[in-house]
């Protein structure tokens, strides 16, 4: 299987493939012009931050797109790739700008969260984090539905608290709940909620 990029502004999927190689999805560079930008400020970002992926249409006449925001959340992979191609490459989109929350200092994403919950045997897909400032410190929660019980449960929990700090850098207080606690999932379904505010 192939990762493929694209968006409906520019005629559907397309304009990126991923390779036999698997390392970022190369981007039809003849074709557009893209670039990484920080999307609070809109400023350019070096190759190998992760901003937001902007898109100009280098060969689309009646109806350009220049500098077209697409609110996706990913990195231009600096050097080459080892296919030989000299196409560039993005990195797997981590996320959307309309998605991402910032809590002590790091912009976080639901993907994130699901990306660990998938590495745990003793989770499912389901979960929802709620985002608190008590005593002047931001506090996340996050529910996470589990077969396990007793002390595997905490095995869980703690493997959660681990896994969350190694890859997104922020600590949780984890709380293993019941299967089917959590409301089931749909494609928009909000599962972050933020009551700093």
């Amino acid at each position: 299987f192939y990762d493929i990029y694209g968006l409906t502004e520019i005629y559907g999927p397309g304009i990126g493939i991923s390779c036999d190689y698997r390392n970022g999805i190369h981007m039809w560079d003849d074709y557009i012009y893209f670039e990484i930008i920080d999307p609070k400020t809109g400023k350019n970002l070096p190759d190998g931050e992760t901003g937001e992926l902007v898109i100009t249409i280098l060969r689309k006449e009646g109806a350009p797109l220049i500098r077209y925001r697409t609110h996706d959340l990913t990195r231009i992979i600096p050097g080459d790739c080892p296919c030989g191609s000299r196409f560039p490459r993005i990195d797997i989109i981590v996320g959307r700008t309309d998605d991402m929350i910032k809590v002590k200092g790091v912009n976080m994403f639901p993907a994130q969260f699901e990306e660990v919950l998938a590495t745990m045997k003793d989770a499912t897909s389901e979960y929802q984090i709620m985002i608190d400032h008590l005593e002047g410190k931001d506090m996340i929660t996050l529910y996470f539905e589990t077969p396990a019980e007793g002390a595997e449960r905490e095995k869980a929990e703690q493997e959660l608290v681990e896994k969350v700090k190694s890859k997104i850098g922020v600590t949780v207080i984890p709380k293993a709940v019941n299967l089917g606690y959590l409301p089931r999932s749909e494609k928009k379904t909000n599962r972050i909620f933020d009551n700093r505010y």
